[in-house]
């Protein structure tokens, strides 16, 4: 259930497919409680998770609310982080699309319970072929923006969903130095984690139990 007055956001203690969600809803100012827990408590959790999987929130009026994509954009538009133009709202779809299907699939190939030998493999992969892409792709929204965010002249949740990413994948040491051919993006990353209430998200967050 929900605290009274509050988001309620359940999620394993990491980042992962579920971080930018709390990034989005910090940067909200909605009002919000981060309840994670540990991956030897999901099973005795699991029964009690509607559909029996996480990412979950439970809104103020108790609505219970399942699938990452589709919670990020209710908060973000709870939150005034998704344009009210509708093209302008499809740029922010089609960003967070490619960020959270198709890099963040490359990533979890991966990561993290993988054997050594295929970890290594692929960090490899990552640091030659799927990062040079993805940062590619990144890069040149970036430098297509004369505002300094990737979608009209405010934050919206696509940016706050790519900073997301990229500082995520810039604290894996095997992978973290694939950034530095992009310093726009590493720069626009970090432009998005300082902003004042993503800021003060950051300077709390637990380490969490993996990486990423």
């Amino acid at each position: 259930m929900s605290s009274k007055g509050k988001y309620t956001y359940y999620y394993f203690n990491v980042r992962g497919r579920g971080e930018f969600i709390r990034w989005i809803l910090a940067a909200s100012g909605l009002p919000w409680e981060d309840k994670r827990f540990e991956m030897q408590e999901w099973q005795t959790l699991k029964p009690t998770i509607p559909g029996n999987a996480v990412p979950y929130l439970v809104t103020p009026e108790g609505y219970q609310l399942r699938q990452s994509e589709a919670i990020a954009r209710y908060v973000a538009k709870k939150g005034g982080l998704v344009p009210t133009d509708d093209l302008a709202a499809y740029k922010c779809d089609a960003i967070v699309d490619t960020v959270m299907i198709d890099m963040f699939d490359a990533v979890v190939k991966f990561m993290p319970l993988k054997s050594p030998e295929e970890r290594a493999k692929g960090f490899q992969n990552w640091n030659e072929l799927a990062g040079p892409k993805f940062y590619g792709i990144i890069d040149q929204w970036v430098k297509e923006s004369r505002s300094g965010y990737l979608v009209g002249d405010r934050m919206t949740w696509a940016d706050l969903t790519v900073a997301c990413i990229v500082n995520s994948l810039g604290l894996i040491d095997e992978i973290k130095a694939s950034q530095d051919a992009y310093p726009d993006v590493k720069a626009f990353a970090e432009g998005i984690a300082q902003s004042g209430k993503v800021q003060d998200y950051l300077k709390t967050r637990p380490a969490g139990m993996f990486q990423f």
